[in-house]
């Protein structure tokens, strides 16, 4: 069956929350995603569809360094649980990263799977030089650009409570 890939729309939201729900066990992260977007906080949503249903979900938010817009964190990212390992989630990590270097975004952050976000330039050593509510081996960061700033601290939008 084939699947694509486009942005979310407004109408999107019920069923990307009882993915996120379905994929991660738990209502957690169905909730992260109303908030960032009643917030204003979402930079980026994709889903994934495959003409029937929505498959898979990737959340970009706004991430402030030392109080400016200047980077973007990625999640949650959930495939529904019968689709995963099937390069759905990849697909939307990929998309989701070109879409944000050619807007102009220049550094993105996922605290995540260690052995997962590495395939697609994510670097724990990248992210050890900013102050942020996580450290540790599942933070990690992309740069897009050069000029992407190297160190700072880092406020993370309500949703995620810290």
């Amino acid at each position: 069956m084939s699947t694509w890939i486009r942005p979310a729309h407004a109408d999107d939201i019920d069923d990307i929350a009882q993915l996120n729900d379905a994929a991660f066990g738990q209502s957690a992260e169905g909730k992260i995603v109303r908030k960032l977007k009643r917030d204003g906080d979402s930079v980026l949503s994709l889903i994934a569809h495959d003409d029937s249903q929505i498959v898979g979900h990737v959340q970009f938010f706004r991430i402030q360094i030392d109080g400016a817009p200047l980077a973007v964190g990625l999640g949650p990212m959930s495939v529904l649980p019968g689709r995963q390992r099937q390069g759905v989630g990849s697909g939307l990590v990929r998309t989701g990263l070109l879409a944000l270097e050619g807007a102009g975004e220049s550094l993105v952050f996922v605290l995540g799977h260690a052995d997962y976000y590495p395939r697609f330039g994510f670097s724990a050593d990248t992210a050890a030089p900013f102050d942020a509510p996580w450290s540790g081996p599942h933070f990690m960061a992309k740069r897009l650009a050069d000029s992407a700033p190297v160190a700072g601290t880092l406020t993370y939008p309500a949703a995620f409570g810290v």
